[in-house]
């Protein structure tokens, strides 16, 4: 078996020749925080023989999944949870850096396969995943946007706050209605925003922040993430 660590050097050796050394800096640092992600979560989608296996390694080396695991490993839930979970939240990426990862990460993909790394079946499955996802700069993009509109809140004391993670319920242009996520059929709204970002969001879309109401208007005054 053919280590991960092992798989992802071979991959960045090949790009190398390649590509412009801007580029290539770009690749080197998508894979470096997907061999973060992957010691630090991926553990979770093992079977028990397997975690049970990386449990008696963790002890000794906290990077030992990208060690004792090869590219078996490597399922459209991990490629999933890195970019719609670890870039969004953990690293708080802008949408440049999305763009740059989701395109790193789609190459990565296609060459495992060229390369005989994983079978067809489970490059069709990535391939849907990466099909389906292809939103993901565009939810940075919203996430960058609402961010802008908290700078212009009124810095005044709110009559009403309410904090935590919310669903998109409805979109009008100009207008967001929000859904608390554990605040059972309560509506907040309308938001008045920018016609770009009600453009660009879709119904059923999650984010987190804090909103508060100000003479009936309600305004973003803290902006956390945005996922779809």
């Amino acid at each position: 078996m053919i280590s991960i660590n092992a798989i992802l050097e071979e991959f960045l050796n090949e790009q190398k020749q390649r590509l412009k050394p801007k580029t290539f800096r770009d690749y080197e640092s998508v894979v470096s925080l997907f061999r973060i992600y992957l010691n630090d979560y991926a553990h979770n989608y093992l079977d028990d023989a397997n975690l049970e296996c990386w449990e008696k390694e963790i002890e000794e080396d906290m990077e030992s999944f990208t060690r004792i695991f090869g590219a078996e490993q490597l399922s459209s839930k991990v490629f999933g949870e890195f970019l719609d979970y670890f870039i969004i939240r953990k690293v708080m990426s802008s949408e440049d850096f999305m763009k740059k990862a989701f395109r790193v990460m789609k190459k990565l993909v296609k060459w495992l396969y060229d390369n005989q790394y994983i079978h067809q079946a489970v490059y069709a499955e990535l391939k849907e995943y990466f099909s389906e996802a292809s939103n993901l700069p565009t939810v940075e993009k919203v996430s960058d946007l609402i961010y802008e509109e908290t700078k212009k809140s009124p810095q005044v004391m709110y009559e009403e706050e309410e904090e935590g993670y919310f669903y998109i319920d409805h979109i009008e242009s100009g207008k967001l209605w929000l859904q608390p996520m554990f605040g059972g059929n309560k509506v907040i709204g309308p938001l008045s925003v920018p016609k770009k970002i009600t453009d660009l969001c879709e119904e059923g879309w999650q984010l987190s922040g804090v909103v508060g109401r100000s003479q009936g208007k309600w305004y973003f005054i803290e902006s956390g993430n945005v996922y779809r």
